[in-house]
């Protein structure tokens, strides 16, 4: 569902700094050539922080856009909880979706995680940029206020070592423990859940073994075993709507 409203965009830091403000680049090419936004037109624009600026366009080319700002308010608010979902690297276009829905959904950082049965090529090594871009069409197609980080690729065991917060480890193999309900069982609401979603092969016993002694949860997500991409959108959906009340 769109934003209603001005569409927003997130500029780098700085260029809101002053009354007239001046866009350039692909972000200039797209509102011109793409959107086809015209003079007069309005824009919600935000660096990421506290604010952002309603700015009406004065001049459009795919060059270089020019707007004045003429309104100024809250950004939307965040989640009352951090989710942090530590991805399991699989196929490119898999995970690309789930970057792009759990921004949607409000996942406050995603972190690449390396495991025994991870997917990793030539092309996955260097989609940092991609990962980007796609983080920030997700935020501001849903109206979000601040982007989520993305961290560089780590191993299982220094993911599990480093992972803030409450530890969810979504597993096949678990029947018994489902996550809303383990998440509704706990005596105080957590504000950091980290989520660790596994490979399309699934963990090794060596790494289910490995989340128990780091203290994760191991939970279930329901009778299907769900693609790894799509376990990624549940669970963050689970964690949101139980907690974030």
């Amino acid at each position: 569902m769109m934003a209603d409203g001005p569409r927003r965009f997130f500029v780098p830091a700085g260029t809101l700094e002053a009354r007239n403000i001046t866009l350039s680049g692909p972000l200039a090419r797209r509102l011109a050539r793409v959107l086809r936004l015209r003079r007069g037109d309005l824009v919600v624009l935000t660096e990421g922080g506290e604010r952002e600026f309603e700015v009406e366009l004065t001049d459009v080319s795919a060059n270089a856009v020019m707007g004045v700002v003429t309104g100024e308010r809250p950004s939307p608010p965040e989640s009352a909880i951090e989710v942090v979902l530590y991805q399991s690297l699989i196929r490119p276009n898999r995970f690309d979706i789930a970057l792009e829905k759990g921004t949607e959904l409000g996942v406050a950082r995603f972190v690449p995680v390396i495991n025994a049965r991870s997917q990793i090529d030539e092309a996955s090594r260097g989609r940092a940029e991609r990962w980007g871009r796609l983080v920030v069409e997700a935020a501001e197609q849903c109206g979000r206020g601040r982007l989520p980080a993305i961290d560089p690729p780590l191993p299982f065991e220094e993911a599990l070592a480093g992972a803030p917060g409450l530890l969810v480890v979504p597993y096949e193999s678990e029947r018994a423990n489902r996550l809303a309900d383990y998440l509704r069982a706990l005596p105080e609401r957590p504000q950091t859940v980290s989520l660790f979603i596994g490979p399309e092969g699934g963990y090794t016993e060596e790494e289910i073994a490995l989340a128990r002694e780091s203290g994760a949860a191991l939970v279930t997500l329901g009778r299907q075993v769900l693609r790894s991409e799509t376990a990624a959108i549940v669970a963050a959906a689970i964690v949101l709507h139980t907690l974030d009340v």
